[in-house]
């Protein structure tokens, strides 16, 4: 059955047995722990070379006049659907595809040239992204107040200090950046996200990408209703628990294993989100057209097949997460700890793994 949430809608009856889904997660992760920890004694992954953005101005002003034409009830589908959702799924498959079409790119162009401040690195954009979150997830009736200070602080960011304030600050060019990391026609993901820059608040977008989809879970469930506490303080919650879990169990590593959690981070979006872009997408195409009355299919929405969906790519994105780790741990750790210097870590990924799980098929 289709609930409303985050704006649009959810899917939660899901047919398959929590435990032994929480069971196998488990011995999966330490299963390909201690293999990796056997096998792979030496760190095999170079950073590969980023390539240079391209001038893609005729592509993002024909996006910018499109969306003056973008009819009103379509907005929220096309905002929270296609922007959200949709966006960030293509750029795992081709890319960080993001960085072609944002049409605010357009006022770099005009740019008065302005290093921009390294200390800021990507803070700006996790508190872009937290405050589109709460948009999605508290209150969706914001979405164009939200909208027109995104632009607005878009453009002036861009204006002074150019493809660098996209680059760095833009939240939905910096979250389909890290999720374009794992795209095949890159080239080796592994050697991608490795080149995952270390910059000032990586850690608090991913806290930030992961806490909100939690919350997303934990807010639809009746426990967290009959509880009655603020949306706004349970998302901040959810954020903080994902940063502190990760700063205590890496607090030896800083941001340096960050990049490793970008594959969770896409096995949680596809998991959580694949439902809803299957039948949501077709009504957020169906608005921009301009066609009334359409009823979406949803065959790629049934049950059993979102449960299958849902449980690969968690594991998949926890799997590539513990090899990008260790990988880099070896490279971090003196070689008497490169095993044990691991199992925080390792716990953590379980953690996470058990509660994302557990979120997904609470409903």
């Amino acid at each position: 059955m289709i609930a409303l949430a985050h704006g649009v809608g959810a899917r939660h009856d899901l047919p398959l047995p929590l435990d032994l889904v929480l069971q196998g997660a488990a011995v999966a992760l330490l299963a390909s722990f201690l293999a990796l920890g056997l096998l792979w004694t030496e760190p095999r992954f170079e950073a590969a070379p980023r390539a240079p953005v391209r001038n893609w101005w005729p592509v993002r002003l024909a996006v910018a006049v499109g969306l003056v034409l973008v009819p009103g009830p379509a907005w929220p589908h096309l905002v929270f659907v296609l922007l959200w959702v949709g966006v960030p799924l293509l750029s795992v498959l081709v890319g960080p595809v993001w960085r072609v079409l944002n049409p605010l790119r357009l006022a770099a162009r005009f740019s008065l040239g302005r290093a921009y401040p390294e200390r800021l690195g990507h803070w700006p954009a996790a508190v872009g992204l937290f405050a589109f979150t709460w948009v999605e997830l508290v209150e969706p009736g914001a979405l164009p107040w939200f909208l027109v200070a995104h632009a607005a602080v878009g453009v002036a960011g861009g204006v002074v200090f150019g493809d660098a304030w996209f680059e760095r600050a833009d939240g939905f060019e910096v979250f389909s950046t890290l999720l374009g990391a794992l795209s095949p026609l890159r080239g080796n993901p592994f050697r991608a996200l490795v080149a995952t820059p270390v910059r000032p608040g990586l850690v608090a977008v991913v806290a930030v990408l992961l806490g909100s989809t939690a919350f997303d879970g934990i807010g639809s469930a009746p426990s967290w209703e009959r509880l009655g506490a603020p949306d706004t303080a349970g998302l901040l919650a959810a954020v903080l628990l994902v940063a502190g879990s990760y700063l205590l169990a890496c607090r030896a590593f800083g941001g340096e294993l960050a990049h490793s959690l970008v594959p969770i981070v896409a096995g949680y979006v596809v998991a959580h989100y694949f439902s809803l872009l299957a039948v949501e997408g077709q009504r957020a195409v169906a608005l921009l057209l301009g066609v009334t009355g359409f009823v979406p299919d949803d065959a790629l929405a049934a049950p059993a097949l979102v449960a299958s969906v849902q449980v690969g790519a968690v594991l998949a994105g926890h799997l590539l997460g513990v090899v990008s780790a260790h990988d880099r741990a070896l490279r971090l750790l003196p070689p008497q700890r490169h095993l044990t210097g691991q199992v925080p870590l390792l716990v953590l990924m379980v953690g996470y793994t058990s509660g994302g799980l557990a979120l997904l098929f609470a409903g």
